[in-house]
């Protein structure tokens, strides 16, 4: 991993899974137009993703579905760039994420396996969506 520090241009961070000893992802914030993080799939021993709130470029998160493990879920509301959120639907503690507004609009909670119905009142969102 000490490597990627002299990547700081790369975009797109794919095929990680076979890390597995990756415990943290301090070296990853030096990556600061990361774009599009995927298939972290196997990353079991992974315990924090706070240092992901440091890559403010940071616009899709995929294929993270077997983190069942992950405690800190909570620090993907300070990646105000993320606007895709596929694959997260498979961790089925993000129905626990208390502050849900700041990952974006009721259609991404319906992406990541909220019915409408489930969304609790008390989530309102005030970001107007332009399309």
């Amino acid at each position: 991993m000490g490597e990627l520090r002299k990547l700081r241009e790369l975009r797109k961070l794919g095929e990680l899974r076979k890390l597995r000893k990756l415990r943290k992802l301090g070296e990853l914030r030096k990556l600061r137009e990361l774009r599009k993080l995927r298939k972290l799939g196997e990353l079991r021993k992974l315990r924090e993703l706070r240092k992901l709130g440091e890559l403010r470029k940071l616009r899709e998160l995929r294929k993270l579905g077997e983190l069942r493990k992950l405690r800190e879920l909570r620090k993907l509301r300070k990646l105000g760039e993320l606007r895709k959120l596929r694959e997260l639907r498979k961790l089925g503690e993000l129905r626990k994420l208390r502050e849900l507004r700041k990952l974006g609009d009721k259609r991404e909670l319906i992406a990541i396996g909220y019915k409408a119905q489930e969304i609790p009142p008390k989530i309102s969102f005030t970001r107007s969506i332009q399309t």
